[in-house]
């Protein structure tokens, strides 16, 4: 079974770390019920109390009394564990399957309002993600990128790039017809 690759990044609150995971590896996003047995294991003795699914993320959250220092190694080695199933991972409540134009269209945001979005911005424009179906990317030009010819250039090289490295699924970045 192939490694998934995977790292963890702090958030605000000490007790949750979030794991960076490949786009689309998980069908759905929200709150996990059950997941494979390594990671149930951690939620059924009380190492972790919550799981969660974001997009390109799992977010873990120790249970009272743990620390990352005695936990962390097993959180990890159980979580790459389990993401070698993603078919066995169950939502709970409120937890909604996710396909490939949703996670796209995720990712793409992500990227329009990151770092392309900030350089079209520091340019008095904007990269606006219009619409995403049967992975097609429309990407609206404002403000100053509507009639920029550098802006179709950033909007393949740049966007198209990155959200390409993202999701290899991705068929084509084009403009949105106005």
């Amino acid at each position: 079974m192939p490694v998934v690759p995977t790292h963890p990044l702090t958030t605000p609150d000490p007790d949750v770390l979030r794991w960076v995971i490949p786009d689309g590896l998980l069908p759905f996003t929200g709150g996990v019920a059950h997941a494979p047995a390594l990671l149930q294991g951690l939620l059924d003795d009380g190492t972790l109390s919550a799981v969660q699914v974001e997009d390109g993320a799992v977010l873990t959250l120790l249970g009272d009394g743990r620390s990352w220092r005695r936990e962390g190694a097993r959180v990890r080695t159980a979580l790459v564990d389990a993401l070698g199933a993603p078919s066995s991972w169950r939502g709970g409540a409120g937890a909604h399957d996710v396909g490939p134009d949703e996670v796209l269209e995720a990712a793409a945001r992500q990227i329009a309002d990151g770092p392309v979005g900030a350089f079209a911005r520091s340019h008095g424009g904007a990269l606006v993600v219009r619409s995403v179906h049967d992975g097609v990317v429309e990407v609206g030009l404002e403000g100053a990128c509507d009639d920029c010819p550098a802006a179709v250039i950033t909007m393949h090289a740049r966007f198209e790039h990155l959200l390409r490295r993202r999701c290899p699924w991705l068929a084509e970045v084009r403009r949105a017809e106005e």
